[in-house]
C-alpha cells in the first residue's frame, strides 16, 4: 500500500512538473530575449515635389529583435515603401509621387505566433499639411428609451459636445430623426464611441448641426463622420451596404441659404460602417457655420462622432448661394471637348455647364499612370481624337472613386470652374474649387485596342492603342522604385518612347528582352509635346516580357583610391540571377563573391591621377561601369584634399542624418542633409545648419574632414545657390559639438577660425594663413543660418 501511495505521488508530481513546463515554454524557438523594437525618425515631411522638405529624410530605419512587417495604414496608396517585413535592424526607403497634400501611417509591428509583441507608428505628411484643430466634435453620449420609444433630437438631452467652436452649438431635425442605442453601434474607426448614434426615420428625415463657431482664419476646413445603413430586404435578411448617392450633406452660414450636396469620400471600417471624410474650402469667411444631413431612403442610415476641424481644404464652396449650376448640363462629346483646347500651356473655362459618359482607361492595379490622372476614352472609338484627361489634386484620383480600366462614368463639368488646358500637347481637364463630378455607372466595358503607327501617338492620346513591328534595340528593365522609366523603341527606325512610371506595382524589377517586330499595346500619352506608349500591364508588353538576368544597380557607383591604392569593396544588385555567375573586366585585382566584387589596386607611382574603368558583367545579361580613380602622390611641399561637386551628386539624397562618405583622401563624416540632384539646378550640395534643440534634425550639423598627412595652410568652400547672405563657417576640433540650448555666439566662441560672411547667393568662402593652428583634421560648422556646401578644397603643406 505504501509503495502504490509512493507511486500515485510520484506520477502527480511528475504531471505537474511537465505541466509547468511546457506551460513555461513559448510559441517561437527564437524568443530568447525580450523583443525590442525602435524606430526613427517617427515623421517623414515631404515637399510637393516628392523629395524630403528641409530637415526631413526618404527613409526610417527600423531595430528589431524579431521578424517585423510594416503596412501603410487607410489605403493610401501614393506611399511606396521598399520594403514591407524584414528581420532585424533595417533601413525602409518611402517614396511618393509628385503632387500629393495629405498624411498617410505606417505601422511596424514585431509579432510571435502569439500575437502582436510591440508596434510603432511613422508618420508619412506631403504638402502643406495644416496642424488639426477641433473645432466642433459630437458622440451624442448614451441615450434611453422614453415609453418604449426612442427619443427625436428634440427631445434628446444627452449631448457630448466639444471643441473650441461648439459653445452656442444647438440641433433640429425634421421628419423623424431620433438618438438611439440599439442595432449595430458605431465601430471599426479611430474615435468610434460606440454608444449612441442619430437614426434617419421617416418622412424626408433631415439632421441640422446650427451655429458652430469660426474664427476669420478657418477657411480651409475637415468634416468627418461614422456612416451606417442597415434595412430588411427579406426573408430575415438585411442590406448593409452604405450608398453615398442617397445619403448628402449641405452647408449654410445662416441655416436658410445651403450650399449644394458636398462631396465625400468614404472607406470601409467594418461590415457595417464607413468612416466618411470631406475636405472643403469656404470661398468667404463666414462667423457660424450650419450642418444639414440629409438621407434620401427612410430608416436606413445613421451617423455617429461628428467632427469638423481644420485642413488642408478642397473643394471651394460659396456660402453666398450655393453652387449650383445656373442652367442644366448639355451633353457634349470627348471630341468636341478636344477642339476647344486652346494654344500649348493656355487654359480656358467652360463657358456652359457639360456632361458626358466614357470608359476608364486607367489600370489602376497595374500602377502604371501619373496619380491623380483619370485617363477616359469614349466607348468603342476608333477615331482619333476620343481619349482625355482629367487631372486634380483632390477630385480626379480614380482609386478615390474605386474606379479601375473598363468601368463607365458619367462627368458632369459645372460652368465657369472647369477649364480645358492642352498642358504641352497633353489634352486635359481641370478646373477650380467643385468644378467635376465623377459619377461611377453600373456598366463596364470591354477595352479594344487600336492599332495605329507609332507617329499618331499624340492624336490617340487618351486612347487604349496597339503599335506592330516593333523593335526594341536593347534589353531592359520596365520600372524600378526610385526614378521613372524611359525606353526607346522603334518601327522601321523610327524612335519612339515607352513609359513607366516610378514604382508602377506592375513592372517594378520586371526584365524585357531585345527583339524585332513584335507588337505592344498601352495607353497613347503625350509629354513634352511627342507622343509616348504607356503600357498597363504585363499582358500590354508580353511579347517582349522575358526572365533575363540583370545587374539592377551596384553600391557604389565609383571608387576612389589614394595614391598608395588599396581594396575596396562593391556590392551588386541582381534580377533573375539563377545560375549566371558575375564577372569583371577593366581591373587585374577584382574579385567576385556571390554578389560582391572587391577591387584591389596597386600604388600610383606616377605623377597624374590614373583612372581606369571596372566593368561588372553577368552572363546572358547586361554590364556596368564603375569609374575608378587612384590618386596621384603628393609633389613638392604641399598638397590638395578635395570633395567635389561630382562626388556629392553621386550620393544619396536625404535630410538630416549621419554622414559618412569615402574617397581617395579618407573618410568625410559628420552631420548633414544631402541634395545630389534636383529639378532647380541648385544641387548638388551638403546642407549644415545651426539648431541648438537636440529634437531637430540640424542639431550639430557639421561635415568632419578626413585626417590629413599634413598641416593645413588654406580652406576654399563652394556653396550652392541657396546660400544666401550673412552666411560664415567656422572651423573647430575635429570631436567637437555643442551642447543643448547653446547659441551661436558659444559656437563662435568655440571656433578656431572664421570665414568671410556671404554677401550674396552661392559665396565661396576662404580661410587662409591657416598654418599656425597646426590642424591636420577638423570639423566644418555654420553661421548665419543654413549653408549649403557644394566643394571642399583643402591645401596642406607635407609633414
Amino acid at each position: 500500500m505504501k509503495n502504490l501511495t509512493f507511486l500515485k505521488l510520484f506520477v502527480t508530481t511528475m504531471f505537474v512538473m511537465a505541466t509547468a513546463l511546457f506551460a513555461g515554454c513559448v510559441d517561437d524557438n527564437d524568443d530568447t530575449e525580450a523583443p525590442r523594437l525602435e524606430v526613427s525618425p517617427k515623421t517623414l515631411v515631404f515637399d510637393t515635389d516628392g523629395t524630403p522638405v528641409e530637415g526631413s529624410q526618404s527613409y526610417f530605419e527600423i531595430s528589431a529583435n524579431r521578424h517585423w512587417t510594416a503596412t501603410v495604414l487607410d489605403d493610401k496608396t501614393w506611399v511606396t515603401l521598399s520594403k514591407m517585413e524584414g528581420d532585424g535592424s533595417d533601413k525602409v526607403q518611402v517614396s511618393i509621387p509628385e503632387g500629393i497634400t495629405d498624411e498617410a501611417k505606417v505601422l511596424i509591428q514585431i509579432s510571435n505566433k502569439v500575437g502582436v509583441l510591440m508596434k510603432e507608428e511613422v508618420t508619412i505628411r506631403s504638402g502643406n499639411i495644416v496642424p488639426e484643430v477641433a473645432i466642433y466634435k459630437e458622440t451624442f453620449g448614451t441615450a434611453e428609451q422614453i415609453d418604449t420609444k426612442w427619443p427625436l433630437v428634440a427631445d434628446f438631452t444627452g449631448w457630448v459636445k466639444s471643441g473650441e467652436g461648439s459653445d452656442n452649438v444647438s440641433y433640429e431635425n425634421s421628419g423623424n430623426v431620433s438618438v438611439r442605442q440599439s442595432g449595430k453601434l458605431s465601430a471599426g474607426y479611430e474615435g468610434a464611441s460606440g454608444n449612441a448614434k442619430v437614426f434617419f426615420g421617416t418622412n424626408s428625415p433631415t439632421f441640422i448641426i446650427k451655429e458652430i463657431t469660426l474664427k476669420p482664419d478657418q477657411t480651409n476646413l475637415k468634416l468627418g463622420f461614422g456612416a451606417s445603413y442597415s434595412k430588411s430586404i427579406n426573408g430575415g435578411n438585411y442590406d448593409n451596404t452604405f450608398k453615398p448617392e442617397s445619403f448628402h450633406f449641405y452647408l449654410s452660414k445662416d441655416g436658410i441659404t445651403w450650399s449644394s450636396a458636398i462631396q465625400y469620400d468614404y472607406k470601409q471600417a467594418n461590415e457595417f460602417w464607413v468612416y466618411v471624410t470631406s475636405n472643403f474650402t469656404l470661398k468667404q469667411a463666414v462667423n457660424t457655420l450650419y450642418i444639414k444631413f440629409a438621407a434620401d431612403i427612410e430608416s436606413g442610415f445613421a451617423i455617429d462622432d461628428v467632427k469638423l476641424s481644420t485642413g488642408n481644404g478642397g473643394q471651394e464652396i460659396d456660402l453666398g448661394g450655393g453652387s449650383e449650376p445656373e442652367e442644366p448640363a448639355t451633353k457634349i462629346t470627348i471630341p468636341e471637348l478636344n477642339a476647344m483646347m486652346p494654344n500649348s500651356n493656355e487654359e480656358k473655362a467652360l463657358e456652359a455647364s457639360y456632361y458626358f459618359e466614357a470608359v476608364v482607361q486607367n489600370d489602376v492595379e497595374g500602377g502604371n499612370y501619373s496619380y491623380n490622372n483619370l485617363v477616359l476614352a469614349t466607348e468603342n472609338a476608333t477615331e482619333a481624337g476620343n481619349g482625355i484627361t482629367l487631372y486634380d489634386s483632390n477630385l480626379t484620383e480614380p482609386s478615390k472613386h474605386d474606379l479601375n480600366k473598363g468601368d463607365k462614368v458619367k462627368v458632369t463639368l459645372l460652368k465657369d470652374l472647369a477649364k480645358v488646358q492642352n498642358y504641352n500637347g497633353l489634352y486635359e481637364l481641370k478646373g477650380t474649387g467643385n468644378w467635376v463630378t465623377i459619377e461611377k455607372l453600373n456598366e463596364t466595358a470591354t477595352i479594344n485596342p487600336v492599332t495605329i503607327t507609332a507617329d499618331k501617338l499624340a492624336d490617340y492620346q487618351g486612347m487604349y492603342v496597339t503599335i506592330e513591328n516593333v523593335t526594341s534595340p536593347e534589353a531592359g528593365v520596365w520600372a524600378v522604385t526610385n526614378k521613372i522609366s524611359t525606353h526607346t523603341f522603334n518601327v522601321e527606325g523610327n524612335a519612339f518612347t515607352v513609359f513607366c512610371r516610378k514604382a508602377a506595382a506592375a513592372f517594378v524589377n520586371k526584365t524585357f528582352k531585345s527583339a524585332e517586330r513584335l507588337s505592344i499595346s498601352g495607353l497613347a500619352a503625350v509629354n513634352s509635346n511627342k507622343g509616348q506608349l504607356v503600357p498597363r500591364n504585363l499582358d500590354d508588353v508580353k511579347s517582349f516580357n522575358a526572365e533575363i538576368p540583370w545587374i539592377l544597380s551596384v553600391d557604389p557607383t565609383s571608387l576612389s583610391f589614394p595614391a598608395e591604392g588599396g581594396e575596396k569593396t562593391v556590392d551588386v544588385e541582381v534580377l533573375n540571377k539563377g545560375n549566371n555567375e558575375l564577372s569583371t573586366s577593366g581591373i587585374e585585382g577584382a574579385t567576385v563573391n556571390g554578389n560582391k566584387v572587391t577591387v584591389n589596386v596597386g600604388e600610383n607611382k606616377g605623377t597624374t591621377p590614373i583612372e581606369k574603368t571596372l566593368t561588372i558583367s553577368i552572363n546572358g545579361g547586361n554590364s556596368i561601369d564603375i569609374k575608378v580613380t587612384i590618386a596621384a602622390p603628393a609633389s613638392g611641399d604641399t598638397f590638395e584634399v578635395t570633395l567635389t561637386s561630382a562626388e556629392i551628386a553621386q550620393m544619396t539624397s536625404t535630410g538630416y542624418a549621419t554622414f559618412n562618405y569615402d574617397n581617395s583622401f579618407g573618410n568625410w563624416s559628420g552631420k548633414c542633409g544631402i541634395t545630389a540632384t534636383d529639378t532647380k539646378g541648385e544641387a548638388p550640395y551638403l546642407q549644415i545648419n545651426f539648431d541648438s534643440n537636440v529634437s531637430k534634425g540640424a542639431f550639430n550639423s557639421h561635415i568632419k574632414v578626413p585626417e590629413l598627412n599634413g598641416i593645413v595652410q588654406k580652406i576654399v568652400i563652394t556653396t550652392s545657390i541657396k546660400t544666401v547672405a550673412k552666411r560664415y563657417l567656422l572651423i573647430c576640433e575635429p570631436d567637437y559639438v555643442y551642447k543643448e540650448k547653446s547659441t551661436q555666439s558659444d559656437l563662435d566662441n568655440a571656433a578656431k577660425a572664421t570665414s568671410n560672411k556671404s554677401v550674396d547667393k552661392g559665396e565661396t568662402f576662404t580661410f587662409e594663413n591657416l598654418e599656425n593652428l597646426n590642424l591636420s583634421q577638423f570639423s566644418i560648422f555654420p553661421g548665419g543660418g543654413a549653408v549649403y556646401i557644394s566643394s571642399i578644397t583643402i591645401t596642406c603643406k607635407k609633414k
